[in-house]
């Protein structure tokens, strides 16, 4: 009898491969449940962009994928633009990436505690039509009279704007 494993032993071991495949297969169930009910992308965050060294204020939304999407989806940013009208901004989903950020050109009579509208549209690749749709309203503190008139620095060194440099004392 030395060498052999008791039958106690081995019907442990055939109920805890039992236990372990029936926990793991109902992880897996309950994940893809979730997977399929969550949308394919969300907006993670999003803001006001105020650089003051050069005196320019952008907006800008950040975007996670929740799950893959199909090569060549694109993904169009829409921002209302504080002098009336849409600013759009579009990418091309890759399967490199899982964020993307999205960022207006400069802007210019942003006021403050304005709600500003931001869309995010997930368009499919072979119909061109909208799977999905995502808002969130972008809310800037800072007044604009906060931003100066024109750049304090100039070049690709942050170097004195010799238009707005102080006049010497003395």
């Amino acid at each position: 009898m030395t060498g052999s494993v008791p039958l106690w032993v081995k019907l442990a071991g055939v109920a805890a491969a039992v236990y372990c495949i029936a926990v793991f297969g109902t992880v897996y169930r309950y994940n893809q449940s979730i997977l399929e009910s969550a949308s394919f992308a969300e907006i993670t965050g999003g803001g006001f962009i105020y650089n003051y060294r050069i005196a320019d204020i952008r907006a800008g939304i950040t975007v996670g994928l929740v799950k893959p999407l199909p090569l060549g989806t694109r993904l169009i940013a829409e921002f209302e633009s504080p002098q009336g009208g849409k600013i759009e901004v579009e990418k091309a989903v890759s399967h490199a990436k899982r964020n993307y950020s999205f960022e207006t050109p400069s802007l210019s009579d942003v006021e403050a505690e304005r709600t500003y509208a931001a869309v995010l549209h997930v368009i499919d690749a072979k119909t061109g039509e909208e799977i999905e749709r995502h808002e969130k309203g972008l809310k800037s503190s800072v007044a604009p009279k906060a931003m100066p008139a024109k750049p304090l620095t100039i070049g690709p060194g942050y170097h004195v704007n010799p238009d707005v440099r102080p006049a010497p004392k003395g």
